[in-house]
């Protein structure tokens, strides 16, 4: 069947086609929000690349960690960007589809002064983007979210001290699944991946407040675990916390650092995000493209009976 076919009948809803994965959002941007920034106080650094889908009501420092002579686009925000004396943009550009407005010297951190590295965009490109970042996202936390409980996984050490233990076979990724009261209801967490190279927590809950709760245990691990807060609508860290973070439907309220890529609905309180990254990707995407010999003879089983019912017409 030629190419042209196949995506004309895309176009009227017959054949879903979409473009395989290749690398998640999670592990380009530091910081991806659906909504605003609104961090307080001075150490509300962002390290990393930043994608804001609303507005930045208040920050601090942004691609902290990029190279000074950075040419891409560090800074990404839909909506308007509100700066202050304490706002700067320390490698990169700015761009914005809304208003900007505050001190002009943003810039200096990255040596560009006046001359400036905030870029008024107006096609709409943001909004595109932010769709297909989002698109993207939704499909891998849902996707992770039907996973079940690696076999070996198992939580060992007493209430004070726990630590999630992988003892299987798998080299990929382990997977475990645990409800927020009990993620809460521990004074600190140890991770030993194993054979493992990567570990998904799966937390359940709408809410999740990790109070004394800590995950020391994660220190050395930040780039290897995410944690999918799949059906959360609030979170609160209390203390420094370990690992990437998807939580797209939560506003995420902490006073203390995150080591990791965080995604979320919205981002308020005092903490830096520090420049982690999450690298794993499902290997098969849930809106795969079908294998090119199922699509053929589902197309050639749709044109048989088409025929067969026009042979039965009088």
């Amino acid at each position: 069947m030629p190419v042209k076919y196949i995506k004309r009948m895309a176009a009227v809803g017959l054949v879903a086609v979409s473009a395989s994965v290749s690398a998640t959002p999670l592990n380009d941007y530091n910081l991806i929000l659906s909504g605003d920034l609104n961090v307080s106080g001075s150490s509300g650094h962002i390290e990393g690349k930043a994608f804001i889908g609303g507005n930045v009501l208040n920050a601090s420092v942004f691609a902290q960690h990029i190279g000074k002579s950075s040419t891409e686009t560090t800074v990404k925000v839909v909506g308007n960007f509100t700066s202050n004396s304490n706002m700067h943009v320390e490698a990169g550009y700015l761009a914005y589809q809304g208003t900007f407005s505050g001190p002009t010297n943003i810039c200096n951190g990255n040596g560009m002064g006046s001359s400036g590295c905030e870029k008024k965009v107006t096609d709409g490109s943001l909004t595109a983007e932010k769709n297909t970042l989002l698109a993207e996202l939704t499909s891998e936390s849902n996707y992770f979210k039907s996973l079940t409980t690696s076999s070996n996984f198992t939580i060992t050490g007493d209430s004070n001290n726990k630590t999630f233990k992988y003892t299987g076979a798998a080299t990929d990724l382990a997977v475990f699944n645990i409800s927020a009261a009990d993620l809460a209801n521990a004074s600190n967490w140890g991770v030993d991946f194993g054979s493992a190279v990567n570990v998904l927590i799966n937390v359940s809950g709408t809410s999740f407040d990790s109070g004394n709760a800590h995950v020391n245990g994660f220190q050395n691990s930040a780039n290897n675990v995410l944690w999918n807060f799949a059906d959360a609508t609030s979170i609160k860290f209390g203390d420094s916390w370990y690992g990437s973070v998807l939580a797209l439907n939560a506003t995420i309220n902490t006073n203390a650092n995150l080591n990791g890529a965080i995604a979320a609905k919205s981002y308020v309180g005092n903490g830096e995000i520090h420049d982690y990254h999450w690298s794993y990707v499902p290997p098969q995407p849930p809106n795969s493209v079908p294998e090119p010999s199922t699509l053929l003879l589902s197309l050639f089983g749709l044109g048989l009976i088409l025929v067969g019912r026009l042979r039965r017409q009088p």
